[in-house]
């Protein structure tokens, strides 16, 4: 038993258990990263949606403070596994638009959100990147993803939860709320509130209970290079794919997109892709041989923002899911408002944009 169970140990997960253990619960984890890996330990770490001005009000609103709130975090569980400030690297980011309207949606929403952002050619940002037309957001930059993953487990091992290593393969409800969640050893969990924030293989627990959600994987496939700190100064995105720098030098290239796939090896086509799409972004990659190259599996989603709050029908079984491209940036809000909905407190954003359906819906 525990007051309350985490099934899933992405950031999505992670950062609500850690909100949940602030509230005073007693919370357990239950994940399986070796064989079931969350698609925040394989993303590139930017600090917003891609194009996010093409985005629904309802995803933004998760994600338009994200660096505020992960520069708390990073203060709070700096230290930890390695965490330090810089893994939260404030670079920018520099988007390629091809028309004026586009430029002008970016700088409206801009406006609208109270973001810096600018006009800029990218040869004036990077003189030796292959120049065009964009607009240069100063305050939107990336995060270190797998170490503030690796400090965040740190952090809540460190505060008494438990991460059980064994997957969950079904759930079943109680009559008196919650759920007993059954493990691939035959053991059983039990917990008046339960979470399912397992990404991809989050609806094969929750569609026994009547979800029908447009869900679905999407496999990504991401190169690294190690180059000298400073010689990628931004972070770079195009519509074919983008470039993201560490504070020391490491460039990730990505990423590919194969809607309906949940393979998580990398493949030689997708590194020819991405080798061409970095070569074609900064034409000194051409030179340079990545040092790693890895796939990951985003859970996909047929709308643009997640599915956050109680099943319906189910009294304590509340889900997170559908986060697709966008879990690690809208993790911290996401999780803000599951914790306060699970414990019965008012949230900051209206729930019922991100609502589940009922099962007859």
């Amino acid at each position: 038993m525990a007051d309350l169970l985490v099934v899933g140990g992405g950031i999505v997960g992670l950062l609500s258990a850690l909100e949940l253990t602030d509230r005073g619960c007693r919370v357990a984890v239950i994940d399986a990263p070796t064989r079931f890996p969350p698609a925040s330990w394989a993303g590139g770490g930017i600090l917003s949606p891609l194009y996010a001005w093409r985005y629904p009000d309802a995803m933004n609103l998760l994600t338009v403070d994200a660096p505020e709130r992960y520069r708390g975090l990073i203060t709070r569980l700096r230290g930890r596994a390695g965490l330090v400030d810089e893994d939260l690297n404030d670079s920018g980011l520099w988007v390629a638009v091809e028309t004026e309207k586009e430029r002008a949606d970016a700088m409206a929403w801009a406006r609208r959100w109270r973001l810096s952002c600018v006009a800029e050619r990218l040869s004036q940002r990077m003189p030796e990147a292959t120049d065009r037309e964009g607009v240069w957001f100063p305050t939107l930059g990336n995060l270190r993803n797998p170490r503030i993953l690796k400090a965040l487990r740190a952090h809540l091992s460190a505060q008494g939860v438990r991460f059980e290593a064994t997957p969950a393969v079904s759930l079943s409800p109680r009559a008196v709320g919650g759920a007993s969640v059954a493990l691939a050893d035959g053991r059983q969990w039990q917990a008046a509130r339960v979470l399912v924030s397992a990404g991809m293989w989050g609806s094969r627990l929750l569609s026994p209970l009547g979800l029908n959600l447009p869900l679905f994987p999407s496999k990504g496939e991401m190169l690294l290079y190690q180059l000298v700190p400073g010689r990628v100064p931004t972070v770079l995105l195009t519509e074919q794919g983008y470039l993201i720098p560490r504070a020391d030098g490491a460039v990730l290239a990505g990423s590919t997109l194969k809607d309906g796939d949940d393979s998580h090896y990398p493949t030689v086509p997708g590194r020819w892709a991405l080798e061409r799409m970095a070569a074609a972004l900064l034409p000194a990659l051409a030179e340079e041989r990545p040092v790693s190259h890895w796939a990951g599996v985003r859970p996909g989603c047929g709308r643009d923002w997640p599915y956050l709050g109680e099943v319906p029908g189910v009294p304590g079984v509340y889900a997170a899911l559908g986060h697709y491209r966008n879990g690690l940036v809208s993790a911290p809000a996401s999780a803000a408002l599951l914790a306060a909905l699970m414990s019965g407190e008012r949230p900051h954003l209206d729930p019922a944009l991100y609502a589940l359906p009922s099962s007859s819906s």
